[in-house]
């Protein structure tokens, strides 16, 4: 039997339909036991909640994103498509299946799992028994956090980079509402419901301002939405350096019955304690690097922090809100230099790299990735691009001014305003290719240069099409002369050129741009420079206009959609089937 108040708190869990929601970091029911993601290691860990100690640490075979409980059983989503089931009795993997392209939340519902697929706009319904498809629901890009509400029946889907919410209705297994928290909402891993309303962190880019100041360009805050109303409640929601303190990347979070709300900040390494009610902190505490998950133990004594980049979990005890315990989960296993580099790339947590904390490389590049945004930086208009593959595609911006991974030091101390990694000017006076080389000049910057080097998107397996292959032989064609610039296999021929874009007001660097690397096309929109062109096909009407026929221009972008990202070797291990 569960001790009395593990017991009550189940019951009262029970009556008012408490929500299960998708984390890196989860708690079995009885409250025993800790599940944790640990994506480099590729593993699962699982920890002894009275000891305070992790007794077993489980393979999964490929990047654990996500992990939920359900009875004696963990549910792990893994970026390689597969869902592993793990026996939390025998401490190993019963079985596996692959069910989708990228799995990243999932949640248990009875003897059904939800799993949103990142990778292709939807949520999968899969039996939690055979580990079959038995829905695939459809949504908007990028579904990435879940919450269950199981008394109303509904699943609440984030979407990482729109701010939107997906409303599921879990008996019909379709799309009843979509609710907007601001189209400027972005990084927006996670969702947790309480007393009627949902509370998301998240990033607000402000992309608009044509004047950015480092504390300009993004904000921390804590949206909130009226559940019953289906509507963001922008007067309710937490601006954290207003409540709180400066910090970067609201990522996870909890509310307890008592409506203290703990919220995990992946930049910038801490972690903040409001009170609902009353819209004050009542406690700022530094946990470990990269922290990314956020759970409750059910009978609310402890909060749990995954802190990613650490391989450790850190306890906080709810009575004092301090930090009582930090258990190591995992050792990472990256080289000591490239483990400090994805730390820096992470991080706002020094001033050499930001002021107040407010920017991190991965701000923008979230996991090396793209924000979808334009920004007016220094330069003038900029649409951020991915970095996968970017040591092979130099010069990087969109003016080529940057020869070496190293001259990122100039994006140190002018967009984030750190004071940089290295000692004395950032060799970045005249312009970055033509001061001396930065490399050499500092391990921290040539560790996070080496850790740029490495990055390379998940790996995804599609299927050509025949509009595709069709399409490139168009691409390839002397008379679209598309190759001639962008030449496979890198697509890039590592030049400038003036192809006519219409030059905005702010422009401070010519009209001559880098030639893009047309890898991973389908995740990067908006197109050119300034982010003038929404779609691929936008961007074909401005350098064909009408003398490629509709079915051509179809081809075209079928094949420009189908380049891939460079992406890693498989580390897959051979763990179920």
């Amino acid at each position: 039997m569960l001790p009395f108040p593990r017991m009550l708190y189940a019951v009262l869990a029970l009556a008012s339909g408490a929500a299960d929601r998708s984390s890196t970091i989860a708690v079995t029911d009885s409250g025993a036991r800790v599940l944790v993601a640990n994506a480099d290691s590729m593993s699962v860990s699982v920890i002894e909640a009275t000891a305070r100690k992790t007794i077993a640490e489980i393979q999964v075979g490929a990047t654990a994103q996500t992990v939920t409980t359900r009875g004696s059983e963990a549910f792990a989503a893994c970026a390689d498509g597969r869902v592993a089931v793990l026996d939390l009795e025998l401490l190993r993997v019963k079985r596996a299946a692959r069910v989708g392209t990228e799995p990243f939340g999932i949640v248990a519902d009875g003897d059904r799992l939800f799993v949103s697929d990142h990778g292709a706009s939807r949520v999968l319904v899969i039996d939690a028994g055979t580990l079959e498809v038995i829905r695939s629901i459809a949504t908007a890009e990028y579904p990435r956090g879940l919450a269950l509400d199981g008394q109303a029946k509904r699943l609440y889907v984030t979407h990482f980079r729109s701010g939107q919410i997906t409303v599921i209705d879990t008996e019909s297994l379709s799309t009843v509402k979509t609710i907007s928290t601001g189209a400027d909402s972005n990084l927006s891993q996670s969702i947790t419901l309480h007393g009627g309303r949902a509370y998301l962190p998240q990033t607000r880019s402000n992309a608009s301002n044509p004047a950015l100041l480092f504390d300009t360009t993004i904000f921390p805050i804590v949206s909130v939405v009226d559940l019953d109303a289906g509507q963001s409640l922008p007067q309710a929601s937490f601006a954290i350096d207003v409540v709180d303190q400066p910090v970067s990347m609201p990522f996870d979070s909890v509310v307890t019955s008592s409506g203290k709300l703990y919220v995990a900040h992946a930049g910038s390494d801490d972690l903040s304690v409001i009170d609902v009610a009353g819209r004050r902190r009542v406690a700022h505490l530094a946990v470990g690097s990269n922290p990314r998950g956020v759970a409750l133990s059910p009978d609310e004594r402890f909060v749990y922090i995954n802190n990613a980049l650490s391989g450790t979990v850190s306890l906080i005890d709810t009575a004092t809100d301090q930090v009582v315990e930090t258990i190591p989960v995992t050792s990472i296993p990256l080289p000591p230099d490239l483990l400090n580099g994805k730390i820096l790339f992470h991080t706002s947590a020094r001033t050499t790299l930001a002021r107040d904390k407010w920017i991190s490389c991965a701000a923008c590049h979230f996991d090396g990735g793209a924000d979808g945004r334009t920004w007016f930086f220094r330069d003038g208009p900029r649409n951020t691009p991915a970095l996968f593959g970017v040591s092979s595609t130099l010069p990087m911006h969109w003016s080529g001014d940057l020869d070496e991974l190293q001259d990122v030091e100039n994006t140190i101390r002018v967009v984030q305003a750190g004071t940089g990694l290295a000692q004395g000017p950032s060799h970045c006076e005249i312009a970055c290719d033509q001061d001396p080389p930065n490399a050499g000049r500092s391990k921290d910057l040539d560790d996070l240069a080496r850790f740029m080097a490495s990055l390379r998107a998940p790996r995804r397996t599609t299927t050509r099409s025949d509009a595709a292959n069709r399409g490139e032989l168009l691409f390839n064609d002397a008379r679209t002369g598309c190759a001639s610039c962008h030449v496979p296999p890198l697509y890039t021929d590592h030049e400038r050129h003036d192809v006519g874009t219409a030059i905005s007001p702010q422009e401070r660097k010519g009209s001559s741009f880098d030639t893009p690397s047309l890898r991973g096309l389908f995740d990067t929109a908006p197109y050119f420079h300034d982010g003038s062109a929404a779609t691929l096909f936008d961007v074909l009407a401005r350098h064909f206009g009408s003398s490629l026929t509709p079915g051509e221009q179809n081809d075209v972008v079928e094949f420009l959609r189908s380049i891939p990202f460079p992406s890693a070797p498989s580390r897959r291990r051979a763990v179920g089937r």
